[in-house]
């Protein structure tokens, strides 16, 4: 990420940011502070939206919804708050966030949940004006690829799927240096996992990662490399990218992440009442997994833009593998009801299956995304598209968004799985859907 000043329009509701944030109290100069505030910015966006979910209903990895307790029906309201305070040394930006949750169980009954955390926030400095460091929490994302992100070791999934979600923001310290307009070299290193804790290195989840990032940008071409390690015994890994313009109406890129061994889980046959279970098959030996894309997008005389890209992943499941891992699942679901001696351990494998950690669970996927010109007067809108090559199974979404007035939108995301009950994108879920509006109150 290059280095640069963002400067802001003076809005209602600083005072209190630029004093908590400089120090300044009521005796502050008049003069002053009014300087300060015309470098800051504030807004408030309110969003509220009801989503219903289709479960599938005879699920081998989750039989009654007993083992992922999927809520059938949400209703959410959340509130953003993005604060901005720039100067020509620094910026202090701070996001909190608050979001109250109605979750529907069916016969089971509904839940309740309120929550606030900070998304994102912190302190960038700029000593000089090829330098920049930075320390706070951030949502670290980067590549040009819309259905997923290989070369970035943090948000494998890129949160390009649903426009209305925010991905969740990691604590990172960084230094970028910008010797040249065209190259930029990033130093980051990740020290919490955004959910609330200031933390190094822990076993419940977390690993700190360390990360050096190199982004060279042409007049049509734009390349990065990356080398990353987490603070475990996982070995480093790779990941680069590259675009280039090929002309006004076509952009064609590449992206990939590469690295040695992987804690994921496969499938094995094992003397068990389940006949099988799940293990990091090659969590120690040196095998190279990668994950690469190539993709392309072109825009239509009428400013409609197509994307097509293909993803292959060899990290996911071969043939006798996937076949493998339905057919333990089918057996596990079997000894869940009527329950026995076995049920824990059924109950054990299905979640294993669940969290076997793998990104995607196949190994060839073709993607296709369509998109108007978001210049253009009337709804925004969007399709895509995903289909896993090898058990053939689907996903379809659209999502639309229209300017009612000046300061509210309504929207709304409707999504279609299809494929076997042995299939990756039809095991859970067979529909969603999502309506919403959302408000900016600054």
């Amino acid at each position: 990420m290059r280095s640069r000043r963002v400067t802001g329009s003076a809005t209602l509701g600083l005072p209190l940011l630029v004093g908590l944030l400089t120090g300044q109290g009521a005796s502050a100069e008049a003069g002053g502070l009014q300087e300060l505030l015309d470098q800051g910015s504030a807004s408030l966006q309110v969003l509220a939206f009801d989503s219903e979910r289709g479960l599938r209903e005879n699920s081998l990895l989750n039989p009654g919804n007993r083992i992922a307790r999927l809520p059938e029906g949400q209703t959410e309201v959340e509130g953003r708050l993005d604060l901005k305070l720039s100067t020509d040394t620094f910026v202090l930006s701070l996001k909190p966030r608050a979001r109250f949750e109605w979750r529907r169980f069916g016969d089971s009954g509904a839940r309740t949940r309120l929550d606030a955390w900070v998304n994102q926030g912190g302190v960038t400095a700029y000593p000089v004006q090829e330098l920049a460091v930075s320390v706070g929490r951030e949502v670290l994302t980067w590549g040009p690829s819309n259905f997923r992100s290989p070369s970035n070791p943090i948000y494998f999934e890129n949160g390009r799927n649903n426009p209305l979600r925010e991905l969740l923001g990691v604590d990172v310290a960084q230094v970028t240096w910008s010797p040249t307009p065209a190259l930029s070299l990033s130093l980051m290193h990740t020290f919490g996992d955004g959910r609330g804790d200031w933390q190094w290195e822990r076993d419940e989840g977390f690993r700190a990662l360390s990360l050096l990032k190199v982004d060279y940008t042409a007049d049509v071409y734009v390349a990065s490399l990356n080398a990353s390690k987490r603070w475990t015994d996982e070995r480093p890994r790779f990941g680069a990218f590259g675009q280039a313009t090929v002309s006004e109406a076509l952009l064609v890129y590449v992206e990939a992440g590469l690295r040695q061994g992987t804690s994921a889980l496969y499938p094995e046959t094992l003397p068990t009442p389940v006949g099988g279970g799940f293990l990091p098959r090659h969590a120690g030996d040196h095998r190279l997994f990668y994950s690469a894309l190539v993709g392309g997008g072109y825009t239509l005389g009428s400013g409609h833009t197509v994307y097509l890209e293909y993803l292959g992943n060899n990290e996911g499941y071969r043939w006798a593998d996937g076949a493998r891992y339905f057919d333990i699942a089918a057996s596990a679901s079997a000894l869940l009801d009527p329950p026995s001696e076995a049920s824990p351990l059924a109950g054990q494998t299905l979640g294993a299956a669940l969290d076997n950690g793998l990104a995607l669970q196949g190994r060839h996927y073709l993607f296709l995304q369509v998109q108007n010109n978001p210049t253009d007067s009337g709804p925004t809108w969007q399709l895509r598209y995903s289909l896993n090559l090898v058990d053939g199974s689907g996903q379809g979404s659209a999502y639309v968004e229209w300017n009612a007035w000046s300061r509210l939108a309504l929207f709304a995301v409707g999504v279609l799985h299809h494929g076997s009950h042995r299939s990756e994108f039809h095991s859970l879920l067979s529909r969603s859907i999502l309506v919403g509006a959302k408000g900016y109150v600054l």
